[in-house]
């Protein structure tokens, strides 16, 4: 069965990596694109139809799901009336630029038998999914602490419409735009939840009205603690992305594998002999959003399959909000 998909949103993200993704598919078919900018529909299938809002697209196209990757002021909307239509939907993170909104979301989800996936890509590397089955299977011991390093050089004008620094749309700058996907991973490759988050952020480096970066101290449910960093202020030619899992055991090193691409190293570090081991393997040519895409597919296929469930990225959202309501961004 061939699942008819459309994307909500044609930037960099949807273009770039969800797009090939379904193309290279055998189980979804692209069927429509709404974007506000005519030009993104160039190069598109003839079969693809083109909208410049859902609404439209809702009412001409024969569709089984979404995946929305709009402004995050519009996932409310879009997910609301996505799901309303019965159609499953696979949502860019964070749920909403708001908790108020993404509870709105979660609530028409839980009305629907659609299934809703917030679209977490990072959990979806194979590098992280090794590392998640390896210290399911104790491979660590006992799990001590877990070091997140996600950074990116990110100007006022690094496109014509750079709604990631307009705090209206995007809800807040780098830590909500990329410390939910550590803090997702956090939890997918602990198996623990967080139960306390506490939040500095910063602006040095750009001139806008949003934190260009922030650092993240978290406490997992076995007492396990996790450290983000994330900046929009890391110039590209620096590393800036780099993830550390330490237990009584050893400790795993993956770099270059946060991030859309696939590919990366990891490493297990033995605390017996303290020496690198032979590199991990796994498979270095799978886009995490290829397999992001696969399980989503799964989903629409059997939504009574088990998940992670948006009450989750609910609780994340609004641990992450509750510290930007009580710190002070530019101490």
């Amino acid at each position: 069965m061939v699942t008819r998909i459309g994307i909500v949103g044609f930037g960099w993200v949807a273009r770039d990596y969800m797009l090939p993704a379904i193309q290279a598919s055998p189980g979804a078919e692209l069927r429509a694109v709404v974007s506000v900018r005519p030009a993104d529909f160039e190069g598109l299938p003839s079969y693809v139809g083109t909208f410049v809002d859902v609404e439209s697209m809702l009412r001409e196209t024969d569709l089984d799901a979404v995946y929305i990757a709009s402004p995050n002021h519009l996932h409310r909307p879009h997910a609301v009336a996505c799901l309303e239509a019965g159609l499953h939907v696979l949502c860019e993170k964070p749920l909403a630029h708001t908790c108020a909104e993404a509870m709105q979301i979660v609530a028409a989800a839980e009305r629907s038998k659609s299934c809703f996936l917030t679209a977490f890509d990072q959990r979806y590397h194979p590098a992280h999914e090794r590392i998640a089955r390896e210290i399911a299977a104790g491979t660590l011991g006992k799990l001590t602490q877990i070091r997140i390093d996600y950074a990116c050089w990110l100007p006022a004008d690094w496109c014509a419409d750079n709604w990631r620094i307009d705090p209206d749309r995007a809800g807040g700058g780098a830590v909500i735009d990329l410390a939910p996907h550590g803090l997702d991973l956090v939890e997918h490759l602990s198996g623990q939840r967080i139960t306390e988050l506490h939040t500095l952020y910063q602006r040095v480096a750009h001139d806008y009205g949003v934190d260009d970066g922030g650092m993240l101290m978290a406490r997992l449910s076995s007492g396990a603690l996790a450290s983000l960093s994330v900046g929009y202020n890391r110039p590209e030619t620096l590393p800036r992305r780099r993830l550390e899992i330490f237990g009584t055991k050893g400790m795993f090193l993956a770099t270059n594998t946060m991030g859309q691409e696939a590919g990366g190293e990891l490493r297990f570090i033995s605390a017996e002999t303290g020496s690198v081991e032979t590199e991990v393997t796994f498979d270095n040519t799978r886009s995490p959003f290829a397999a992001q895409l696969d399980y989503f597919l799964t989903l629409c296929s059997d939504t009574r399959h088990e998940g992670r469930s948006p009450a989750d990225d609910l609780r994340l959202a609004e641990l992450l909000e509750s510290c930007q309501l009580n710190e002070t961004l530019w101490h």
